[in-house]
């Protein structure tokens, strides 16, 4: 199967007028919106602390798109990924976040708003995943293994947090959508 095939699923519009629905690597705004406070920010900390390919992302379900940056996120910011005896090969990497995120309640319950596009069993999924150039999965995993970046509200020199304050949830929700909104357009103007 090519990548483009593959890719298909991923790139429709949610049957919906309204253009908060529209997918981003299959993940949907309004789906985004049924996490809870924690689960959101360790997401949106996440993205901040791992780099996920476009070429990632294409090949794998919304769901654990999401749990590699809620992982990342959560274990990260206790520098677990130092002290822990967490995988550094790409596939095995990529099943303990996935395992890591789904044992967490509050993110099995926000996992559950996606559609998933492609069979998650492990023999399809690294089947995908073989399709990847060695430096893509390579550069993952070296991004997970980095120093954490704290935001400013954990350190004065950190990235922003447009919610520092804790106001709203709906902050973290439609900053990750708009993120991964923009990789998507940008990934799939790179396969025109």
């Amino acid at each position: 199967m090519m990548m483009g095939e593959m890719q298909k699923p991923l790139f429709k519009k949610e049957p919906s007028s309204d253009s908060n629905r529209a997918v981003a690597f299959g993940v949907i705004n309004t789906g985004l919106n049924e996490g809870g406070y924690d689960v959101l920010e360790n997401i949106f900390y996440g993205m901040r602390n791992i780099k996920i390919s476009s070429e990632i992302m294409s090949i794998e379900n919304p769901a654990g798109i999401l749990a590699d940056y809620f992982a990342a996120g959560s274990l990260k910011r206790r520098d677990a990924h130092k002290i822990l005896d967490i995988p550094h090969d790409f596939f095995m990497l990529v099943n303990y976040l996935n395992l890591y995120s789904h044992n967490n309640k509050g993110f099995a319950r926000l996992a559950h708003e996606f559609k998933k596009c492609f069979d998650d069993s492990p023999r399809e999924q690294k089947k995908r995943f073989e399709l990847l150039d060695p430096r893509v999965k390579n550069k993952f995993v070296d991004s997970f293994f980095a120093t954490y970046k704290p935001s400013n509200k954990e350190n004065p020199g950190g990235f922003y947090d447009p919610n520092c304050d804790g106001e709203s949830k709906g902050v973290y929700a439609d900053r990750i959508y708009e993120e991964l909104k923009s990789l998507s357009d940008k990934f799939k103007k790179s396969l025109e």
